[in-house]
């Protein structure tokens, strides 16, 4: 079968396609939340479906065309059941804006479609009721086919409510997305429309081919194939930038960057190849997959040669470093609002645990604290800020008090000026908690969550280091004939003195206040 047949070319696009596609969301997301394992479940069946179509399509053995057709059945049914668990998955999400409920992994409707997609996989594999294997015909260009069974037409239905319905999900979302200006929400809508057009697509592909094929149409299969993938790939970009938006990434400009560079490899590949004789589609669809998966995963075999040559602290290094390589390819964003946390109501008097005079009034002015997760991203970014790699990865970047003091500072609106006002923000805020009545001890209580985290994070002087670090101090100190020590000889034997679950303590503590200060400026910036 020659490459030139336009059926086998879009089937090899399309095996090259979803393939990376579903490693793209594999390496690039950082939370393998359900959404993420239902999109890269659906893409790479999507990815086996069109592998095994090319080796079907151009097999002349009546007995390999059965093995391929009977146990590669189920590609052509669980993409369709992913797409519609998907449509549902962010049409709840964003349906429950405002609810603290968390959204269900399973509903009936999505039960229903996973049960009758197992049904039509078992009667697809074990009987000749959806596809007759027992007799291969031959098809068009010279290709054997399978005929359709006598209760395909079950398989048409199926496909119709799972496409129809992962459209009407994707609509209703559409429908109640979000209408804010923030750049999260126009994402998320822009995002939206994709996939609402990307269904429709797919519809079309999905009535097109099993009609042709059932029906035996005057139709030629390339629009069907073209209908598919073009609405799968939509759907794919989709859910790639769907994902990882919630995480706060803008991944356009990192995605177009990826798939230019894996399509022009696989292109160079194919040309060498090809340059030396005929090259059977097979072999192309082994080098496509090759190709695909040792590039698009090329950092995590790096992973796996660092431990063999290099130590931990080289290894933490390297790692760290294609990460602020790949962070930098992405726009940090606000997530959409319904995806971000709702901060729950708490008594002032809990508020006033965590600590600061400051926190204590600002709480009790809006009743509101940080969530969790926005308390750890704090605690993450101070503890980064000697690394700019790390800092730089952070999901504090997409706060709208970050955004204007890089608009402030009349610069560039990227990651890297992100990351330096934030550090600039964060720092400013662990000054704050410096008291200010100087008359009183720098080791004593007023002191201590300015202590815990200044001196380890903004001078870089850790526990371990304090103690050396006073022992100099005091040598230099009675060399000059001085008897008291100073503020900073006193503070670095604190630090080394002080009980570890006690120190952690109150850096948790100190962290927390900050957080929620952050919190409330910039609730008050988006209001």
């Amino acid at each position: 079968m020659a490459l030139e047949d336009p059926v086998v070319l879009s089937q090899l696009i399309g095996f090259g396609v979803f393939l990376w596609l579903g490693l793209y969301l594999l390496v690039r997301t950082a939370n393998y939340r359900w959404l993420i394992v239902v999109s890269v479940v659906g893409l790479f069946s999507q990815a086996a479906f069109f592998g095994s179509n090319v080796l079907s399509y151009t097999t002349a053995h009546p007995e390999t065309i059965v093995v391929l057709e009977r146990w590669f059945w189920w590609t052509a049914v669980v993409p369709a059941a992913a797409w519609f668990h998907l449509s549902s998955l962010i049409g709840r999400g964003v349906l429950r804006y405002g609810s603290r409920r968390r959204v269900r992994l399973f509903t009936p409707p999505v039960a229903a479609i996973y049960t009758a997609s197992g049904f039509i996989i078992a009667l697809g594999t074990g009987s000749n009721l959806l596809l007759d294997y027992t007799r291969p015909v031959p098809g068009p260009r010279g290709a054997l086919i399978i005929s359709p069974g006598p209760a395909y037409l079950l398989y048409i239905a199926y496909m119709v409510v799972a496409a129809a319905g992962a459209l009407v999900g994707f609509v209703r979302a559409l429908r109640k997305a979000p209408a804010s200006d923030t750049p999260g929400d126009q994402a998320l809508r822009q995002q939206l429309r994709l996939l609402c057009g990307g269904a429709l697509i797919f519809l079309a592909g999905a009535l097109w081919i099993p009609s042709r094929y059932y029906w035996n149409l005057n139709l030629s299969a390339v629009p069907g194939y073209l209908f598919l993938f073009g609405g799968l790939a939509a759907l794919g970009y989709g859910v790639a930038h769907f994902g990882l938006l919630l995480e706060g990434k803008n991944v356009r400009r990192d995605f177009i960057y990826s798939l230019t560079g894996i399509v022009l490899l696989n292109m160079l590949y194919i040309s060498l190849i090809a340059s030396g004789g005929p090259v059977s589609p097979r072999g192309m669809l082994a080098l496509v997959g090759l190709v695909t998966l040792t590039h698009t995963a090329f950092d995590n075999g790096r992973k796996f040669l660092d431990r063999l040559f290099f130590s931990q602290a080289e290894r933490t290094a390297r790692a760290e470093a294609r990460d602020y390589a790949t962070a930098l390819g992405t726009i940090p964003v606000p997530a959409p609002a319904f995806a971000a946390p709702i901060p729950p109501q708490i008594p002032l008097s809990e508020a006033e645990e965590h600590g600061g005079e400051e926190a204590r009034e600002t709480t009790a002015e809006t009743g509101q604290e940080p969530p969790k997760e926005f308390k750890d991203q704090v605690r993450r970014a101070i503890s980064g800020l000697k690394s700019p790699p790390r800092l730089a990865q952070s999901p504090l970047l997409s706060l709208d008090i970050v955004e204007r003091r890089v608009v402030q500072a009349g610069l560039q609106d990227n990651r890297l000026n992100r990351a330096a006002a934030l550090r600039e923000i964060l720092i400013e805020q662990i000054e704050a908690l410096r008291p200010s009545d100087g008359a009183s001890s720098v080791v004593g209580d007023a002191w201590r969550f300015y202590n815990v985290l200044y001196y380890p994070y903004v001078r870089e002087l850790s526990r371990k280091g304090a103690l050396a670090e006073a022992r100099q101090l005091r040598e230099e100190r009675r060399q000059r004939g001085v008897a008291e020590p100073g503020d900073l000889e006193q503070v670095l034997n604190w630090l080394s003195n002080i009980d570890e679950d006690t120190f952690y303590k109150w850096q948790r503590r100190a962290s927390d206040t900050i957080a929620t200060l952050l919190w409330e400026e910039n609730c008050k910036l988006r209001a």
